[in-house]
């Protein structure tokens, strides 16, 4: 039985594949103009067209009658359909198998949500119309924060009016009843005296996105000195701030060098992006949660936090640390100088110089013995060895002992404190009898690594090869699906594809005429369709496993010789001796963050 994420992303992939314009075009004339289209609207009488449909962001209006939504609101409204029907035909006319096998009772959820979906994108719209409309303290507010008109209107950013009940009142004379407005979380229900009030009242208004971009939920910011100064929807069946990042649907197209930017409030992600800085993502105010941590996991390999400067934040951030480090997310700090958040750095120091401070930002463990190092004083013997113990646990938590060396050796030389003394600490008191092992150890990791040797079109060739393999042979696909992830391909159009069949996983055959309506080059698909699979039998597992490891060691490989080429272009800079002392020590810290990512990575190829 599929699951209702899963029926979530075929959902979405229907949606994708159902381009409003031409769906909207089978039951009634439109009319070109730009990215949009109007007619004669099919749910109410009129002679001028009032109809409106927007091709880029797939909606439509009617400015007569009100009617409006996506793709699948026109379809249950013109096929009078309910929501899995309207969902159903679609896919009947893009071709795409759609076998639910849902219960009532999930059925009966998706429904639900569907409706909460809708609720909530009215409600945003309401509120942007607040803000737009007329002269009001929330506009007010946002531009004297610096933001334009052009931010205002990508976030969606709205006003709740000083009043009770304008946002309940405007949902009920759509059609939406009050029992749903509670559920929403957008109107409370006081039993006592049985009254229904808007939660929120008076505040700018920030719309809450999935991954997928639908309205989830609503921060709000309060305009005078009532508390709470922020206020988050409450958990509904949309929303739960555990598990959602703010700006991830916009973060997840702009992610550069595998990294996500980490922000603490709606409006420090905000100026950032006004700026240009777009892979940031903030954690809806909130301390970071471990189900947010995998989140980041699934996007980046980095992640660059850049809290508060305050106590509060330093908190945070060590928090945070922890838990992205469970998730092996690799851990930067950011340092905002003089500023207290991100808001006050990007505003005073412009885009240059918070991607500057992105590149000098440090590593986590760095971070927290600088921290540290704040409790103790240093002209006080028992300080400096409370110091030394503390930071020694500090490095513990390191499973590399090439970093824990690497770390051992900062502190010894930044503090002025023995070597030897450090390292018994971190390893134990069979440190020394153990000592030739351990350097032992070293010398074996820190050998020249050598370069890979490529065949020529090898890697396109194995990963054409396994693609048909999973395209022909659904016993073998159900296995090999197990084993490997896009991430492991090097060739995107792979990855497309790749993403193709498992969301047709249960099909006996995929065929070549199914993936066409991907951007797919015609080179690729030539390929795909002189692939002869005779000579491989495919009923032995070790054939089909060495394939996955051939495919698997080509990205590896591409993946050290990049690391091995940013690592000599870092080198040389030291070589140069152009470098200040504290740049010196960066980029030496650079070069080794390299090291053991190469070193993880060849851990990786001997295990396969």
């Amino acid at each position: 039985m599929i699951s209702l994420n899963d029926l979530k992303d075929i959902i979405e992939e229907i949606k994708s594949r159902s381009d409003i314009v031409n769906v909207i075009s089978q039951y009634i004339s439109l009319k070109n103009s730009g990215s949009s289209y109007s007619g004669l609207c099919p749910f109410h009488s009129e002679k001028t067209g009032s109809f409106h449909v927007n091709q880029n962001k797939q909606i439509y209006k009617c400015f007569g009658c009100g009617e409006g939504g996506d793709v699948i609101n026109f379809i249950m409204k013109i096929e009078n359909l309910d929501f899995m029907e309207a969902v159903k035909l679609l896919a009947q006319k893009n071709g795409i198998e759609f076998n639910t096998n849902l219960s009532e009772a999930d059925k009966k959820k998706m429904e639900e949500i569907k409706l909460m979906q809708d609720i909530h994108l009215k409600a945003a719209r309401f509120y942007f119309s607040n803000l737009i409309n007329s002269k009001n303290a929330g506009y007010d507010y946002l531009r004297k924060r610096g933001l334009s008109d052009k931010i205002i209107k990508r976030f969606g950013l709205g006003y709740s009016l000083y009043s009770w009940n304008s946002l309940m009142d405007y949902l009920l004379s759509i059609g939406y009843e009050k029992k749903d407005l509670v559920k929403s979380g957008l109107v409370t229900h006081k039993e006592n005296g049985d009254k229904y009030y808007d939660k929120f009242r008076n505040r700018v208004m920030f719309p809450i996105f999935d991954y997928r971009g639908n309205v989830i939920g609503f921060g709000g910011r309060v305009l005078d000195d009532s508390m709470p100064k922020y206020l988050n929807s409450p958990d509904t069946i949309l929303f739960n701030k555990r598990y959602n990042l703010y700006g991830l649907n916009y973060a997840k197209k702009s992610i550069k060098n595998d990294t996500l930017i980490l922000v603490e409030g709606y409006m420090d992600l905000i100026s950032l992006v006004e700026y240009g800085i777009e892979n940031v993502v903030a954690t809806l105010g909130t301390a970071l949660t471990n189900e947010q941590g995998k989140l980041i996991k699934r996007y980046a390999s980095t992640a660059v936090i850049s809290y508060d400067s305050d106590e509060a934040g330093i908190k945070a951030t060590l928090r945070a640390i922890e838990i992205l480090r469970h998730q092996n997310i690799n851990v930067k700090i950011l340092n905002l100088k003089d500023c207290k958040d991100p808001d006050d750095f990007i505003k005073k120091y412009k885009k240059e110089g918070f991607l500057k401070a992105i590149e000098d930002s440090v590593s986590h463990i760095i971070f927290q013995i600088n921290i540290l190092k704040r409790k103790f004083d240093f002209n006080k013997d028992e300080h400096l060895i409370k110091f030394a113990k503390e930071a020694a646990s500090i490095i513990k938590t390191l499973s590399s002992p090439v970093e824990k060396d690497f770390y051992i050796k900062y502190v010894s030389k930044e503090f002025d404190i023995s070597l030897e003394a450090l390292k018994e600490e971190v390893f134990g008191k069979n440190y020394n009898d153990s000592k030739n092992n351990y350097k032992k150890f070293f010398k074996t990791e820190q050998k020249p690594i050598e370069k890979i040797k490529n065949i020529e079109n090898g890697e396109k060739f194995v990963e054409e090869t396994f693609i048909k393999l999973l395209m022909e042979n659904k016993e073998l696909r159900v296995l090999a699906l197990l084993k490997i992830s896009e991430d492991n391909f090097l060739i995107n159009e792979s990855k497309e594809i790749f993403n193709l069949i498992i969301k047709n996983k249960e099909l006996d055959k995929i065929t070549i005429d199914k993936i066409k309506s991907l951007n797919i080059s015609e080179e690729y698909l030539n390929d795909l369709d002189n692939i002869s699979l005779n000579s491989i039998n495919t009923y032995d597992s070790k054939n089909v496993d060495e394939i996955i490891k051939n495919v698997k060691r080509n990205k590896f490989h591409k993946e050290v010789e990049a690391l091995l080429k940013k690592q000599k272009k870092l080198e040389l800079s030291l070589n140069q001796n152009s470098l200040d002392k504290d740049r010196m020590k960066e980029v030496e810290l650079e070069i080794m963050n390299i090291s053991l990512e190469i070193v993880d990575i060849q851990k990786s190829l001997k295990s396969l």
